[in-house]
């Protein structure tokens, strides 16, 4: 059938309209993320042989840093410093984790599950990741990823998975040794530099100083210049080789994403968080199984 010029542009005007509409709910909808709470659950693992199977070799000259707002899993919420900013929450993607701890050559550095409110990119804090073996103040896996919202729920990844120098007599000699300058993670002025940092499900306790830096469902001020702890450990590391992820990805809520790379791998899944019944309701709160 043969379509006039008068039925052909009305047929565009009905599908230009149609997609003016669509892209018009689909950014009102992401607009309204903005202040919302989601559940996040992210499991990052690392490949034994990954770059030698690939064609990519191993960057050189890298400048590795940690964004000046930050949070992490200790940092408390200002509401209550008894309760973390990024609330815990259960894991759903054990059975993964699982799978990757059976096969061979594959090794998870890092599963967390937690609620966060997610704001615009300007806003938005990197949150500081650490994983796998520890040496002294670093892990093998450092870094962090930043989430956010625009028309689109949005992931931004600076990870990086070292492989050390040989510890030859402290930090003065490592200074002469060529290899990869590896930042130290910054550290709240009130947050003492442990080994590990606090498990997710932990309080709080203990950080009893200036809790104005933290983030909450209300709003988000940050770690910056100036309120660093001056530790007595070095500013940076070196490294012998550095593999680095740093990938910009749109997310879709509710759906497991995949980043991959030669050496590093992450699985991250962005879910909704139900509203709970409003009070006088009957409905018996939501309890979670361990």
């Amino acid at each position: 059938m043969t379509l006039t010029n008068k039925q052909v542009t009305t047929r565009l005007k009905q599908l230009t309209g149609a997609a003016l509409l669509a892209l018009c709910a689909a950014g009102a909808q992401a607009a309204g993320y903005a202040g919302t709470q989601f559940e996040i659950e992210m499991v990052v693992f690392a490949r034994d042989s990954g770059m030698d199977r690939s064609r990519e070799t191993w960057p050189t000259a890298l400048r590795l840093n940690y964004d000046n707002q930050w949070v992490d899993f200790d940092t408390p919420s200002p509401a209550d410093p008894m309760t973390p900013a990024l609330q815990p929450a259960p894991n759903q993607l054990d059975n993964k984790v699982a799978a990757l701890n059976r096969a061979r050559g594959y090794k998870v550095l890092f599963h967390k599950t937690w609620r966060q409110v997610l704001q615009n990119e300007r806003n938005a804090p990197a949150i500081l990741i650490s994983g796998g073996a520890q040496e002294g103040n670093h892990h093998q896996l450092e870094g962090s990823v930043t989430l956010s919202v625009s028309r689109y729920l949005h992931l931004s990844t600076d990870l990086w998975l070292s492989e050390w120098l040989p510890q030859t007599g402290g930090f003065a000699d490592q200074t002469q040794l060529s290899g990869i300058p590896v930042p130290t993670r910054p550290r709240a002025a009130n947050q003492t530099s442990g080994d590990e940092p606090m498990d997710l499900a932990s309080s709080a306790a203990g950080n009893n100083g200036d809790f104005g830096y933290s983030t909450s469902a209300n709003s988000a001020v940050f770690h910056g210049d100036g309120e660093f702890a001056k530790a007595a450990e070095p500013a940076q590391k070196m490294a012998a080789r550095v593999a680095v992820l740093n990938e910009e990805r749109r997310l879709r809520s509710g759906e497991l994403h995949y980043i991959d790379h030669p050496k590093l791998g992450v699985l991250i899944e962005v879910r909704t968080v139900a509203k709970g019944p409003e009070p006088g309701d009957e409905e018996e709160p939501m309890e979670f199984s361990p």
